[in-house]
């Protein structure tokens, strides 16, 4: 290595360690001077770019700072600092365009937090949630609640917690259906949620697991297309469950409107019959 390498990179951990400096003293805008020369010497330095990025927030310049930070980003795009700075960015400035980046910002860092901090992951996954279910996005709510679910699974918490946390997405979900806000995949991940809490519920029979069922098959009966499921979750709730009406008001309910559909078709057939002859 040449004498002016060596003395290049000793600039900039000198520059860098001044950096660090001024940023804990508060000292924004020598920040940026000391991040300049970094930057004359190695214009990628992943470090520089993060400091840039926190001291240009502090001086209101979240512009500069967004740049900054999506730059250290693009160099290094699994290392923390940048996202958390971007994450904390958005969070504190009132712009739309922020606040539409934010979730993806969320998203990686659960991804780089689950390699590390599970704790922090759960933490970033409840923020996203927390967005998903006000702006009523059913299906990226529910894409979020499996990741928890697969996390928590992995991680081999207690069948009871799991349960919690099924039974937690099933009831945002089934407001979706109950507003008809979800289409076939948003539907499909509630089901799955459905039958793997159903699974690792206990006691059998019980109350949560009586009541876990009647769900199930309000859910189904709102959705014509898993008429076979919800019949067979019908006869699977009889049989533990012999003495509860619920599920054979479904059923006939679901066979009245079938009949009356049959009928109606019926008909229809008939008077076109009718104006052929």
């Amino acid at each position: 290595m040449s004498m002016a390498v060596v003395m290049s990179n000793k600039e900039v951990k000198a520059a860098l360690k001044s950096a660090r400096e001024a940023i804990n003293n508060k000292e924004f805008k020598e920040v940026l001077k000391h991040c300049k020369t970094v930057l004359k010497l190695e214009k990628n330095n992943y470090n520089a770019w993060v400091f840039i990025g926190k001291a240009a927030s502090e001086l209101e310049q979240p512009d500069q700072s967004q740049a900054a930070y999506k730059k250290a980003v693009e160099l290094e795009p699994d290392q923390l600092l940048a996202w958390q700075g971007l994450a904390n960015l958005y969070e504190n400035t009132d712009q739309w365009d922020f606040k539409d980046e934010l979730p993806n910002v969320y998203q990686k860092l659960v991804e780089l937090y689950a390699r590390t901090d599970k704790n922090k992951s759960y933490d970033m996954i409840k923020k996203l949630s927390d967005i998903y279910q006000s702006d009523r996005d059913y299906l990226k709510l529910a894409k979020v609640c499996l990741q928890l679910v697969q996390l928590k699974e992995d991680e081999g918490v207690d069948k009871k917690e799991l349960v919690q946390l099924l039974q937690n997405m099933t009831q945002f979900l089934s407001d979706g259906i109950s507003n008809e806000e979800q289409d076939n995949e948003t539907q499909q991940h509630l089901i799955t949620a459905f039958e793997k809490a159903i699974i690792l519920i206990e006691p059998v029979p019980g109350e949560e697991h009586k009541k876990l069922l009647t769900g199930y098959i309000k859910c189904l009966s709102k959705l014509p297309h898993e008429e076979g499921k919800m019949k067979e979750a019908c006869q699977s709730m009889l049989s533990v469950y012999p003495r509860q009406t619920y599920p054979l008001e479904v059923l006939c309910s679901h066979y009245l409107k079938t009949s009356k559909l049959l009928l109606s078709y019926t008909y229809s057939l008939e008077a076109f019959y009718d104006i052929v002859e």
